[in-house]
């Protein structure tokens, strides 16, 4: 009987100990619960192996709290060199509301990070290290000390908020830097929809006065991957309070498991280039890179756009934002960025640089902007005929050549064009 009792007792420890990798985030397939388990299996079963199968739950239980401790204990050391970004490591889900995210309250980062795109094909040579100052407000986005009241609202996906580039070099702290305005930059990763919804709840939080203005950027190589959603009322959306909403900040907890990430990152390298990838040289044979799922939608006509599913939700979203901001009494203006390679044609696609269109992307947002009579502009061929100057005067680039997004200089440029289009609105 005692015997009993002490091999039910060492199981239930060796089950607990079991968990701990789960529940830290170190392992997130449930069936490897199932191998773990055979050594309690068999200590339960076992007559005349009894101290083998002892032996080896011992060791289970020794490593399964080994490898908790040792993650537990490394969050805070290495996390945030096992991403390319600090906008990669600070990145959780809003409790409250999960279909959208936040970064991390608070973040003040300063150090060397590279691009997306050399992420994803792992290999160092392609690599355009640079240094990056990153820091965001309480509630999360990318903005430090401001004034009141809010002259402008930026909102858009990772380019408008500066995705590889520091927090005074964006677009968006250049704009109130040349124009002395106090600009709140409401940026964050995703799509139309959610831009949509973030804006309606933060801005009743900002003073805003009649002369304020809200410049959102729109982006041809992903917005209509964006499912979007169904409803744009704030109280018909899935809200969560208590359990529900702490399990989403577990969610995260167990996401930034840094033995996790180290096994992902490893598994990446291990694929190789990734097909999306593609890489092209300059004249002077250093590599650019390309993102092959954004670029095919800079090549689609209006046709195809207007007919893809998303581009109703994207209208309604068009819709309800112009709704929502002339009852707020404040102005709009829609910019339609392009994608790396609509830029850079005569690198990416050579045989079509003579094709000087405005994308299908841009040409049906356009044309729903027109049916609701909101401002929207096409920065592209202003940013192609840019880029071909610099190029033409110092090699130099807007984009990182290792990312989907845009330098310093493409930044700047960016700034000049919104000035202009603002100027020419009013």
């Amino acid at each position: 009987m005692k015997r009993s009792v002490k091999t039910l007792g060492i199981a239930a420890l060796a089950i607990v100990a079991t968990i701990l990798p789960f529940a830290e985030g170190i392992l997130k397939n449930g069936l490897l619960e199932i191998v773990l388990l055979v050594p309690v299996v068999w200590l339960m079963v076992a007559s005349r192996t009894r101290e083998p199968a002892l032996r080896s739950v011992l060791v289970l239980v020794s490593l399964c709290v080994a490898l908790t401790l040792c993650d537990l204990l490394l969050r805070p050391l290495i996390g945030d060199r096992l991403h390319y970004s600090p906008m990669n490591l600070h990145q959780r889900r809003l409790p409250a509301l999960p279909m959208l995210g936040r970064w991390d309250p608070g973040v003040d980062f300063s150090g060397e990070v590279y691009g997306d795109l050399a992420a994803m094909t792992g290999m160092q040579a392609f690599r355009e290290p640079r240094l990056v100052e990153f820091q965001t407000d309480a509630k999360g986005f990318r903005n430090g000390p401001l004034r009141s009241p809010i002259d402008a609202i930026v909102l858009g996906d990772s380019f408008s908020a500066g995705v590889g580039v520091s927090q005074t070099k964006t677009w968006a702290a250049l704009l109130g830097q040349r124009l002395g305005w106090s600009v709140y930059n409401l940026s964050y990763p995703g799509g139309p929809y959610d831009q949509y919804i973030n804006f309606s709840i933060e801005t009743p939080e900002l003073h805003l006065t009649r002369e304020s203005q809200l410049i959102w950027t729109l982006y041809t190589g992903n917005d209509l991957d964006d499912t979007g959603g169904e409803k744009w009322d704030l109280d018909a959306l899935p809200w969560r309070t208590g359990v529900s909403a702490a399990l989403v900040n577990y969610r995260t907890f167990r996401a930034r498991s840094p033995l996790r990430q180290a096994w992902d990152s490893i598994r990446s390298r291990w694929s190789g280039i990734s097909d999306d990838v593609v890489v092209r040289s300059l004249p002077d044979d250093r590599s650019i890179l390309f993102y092959r799922p954004q670029e095919i939608w800079g090549l689609r006509g209006r046709t195809d756009v207007e007919r893809h599913p998303n581009f109703a939700k994207l209208q309604t979203t068009l819709r309800e934002m112009n709704a929502k901001v002339d009852r707020m009494g404040i102005r709009m203006t829609v910019i339609i960025l392009p994608t790396k390679g609509e830029v850079y044609r005569w690198l990416l696609n050579p045989e079509t640089q003579d094709n000087a269109r405005s994308s299908g992307f841009a040409q049906a947002v356009l044309a729903a902007c027109r049916q609701i009579s909101l401002t929207c502009v096409d920065s592209r061929a202003y940013l192609e005929s840019e880029a071909r100057r610099i190029y033409d005067r110092s090699h130099e680039l807007l984009w990182w050549r290792d990312d989907t997004h845009m330098n310093d200089r493409g930044h700047d440029a960016l700034a000049t064009f919104v000035i202009q289009a603002l100027a020419a609105s009013n």
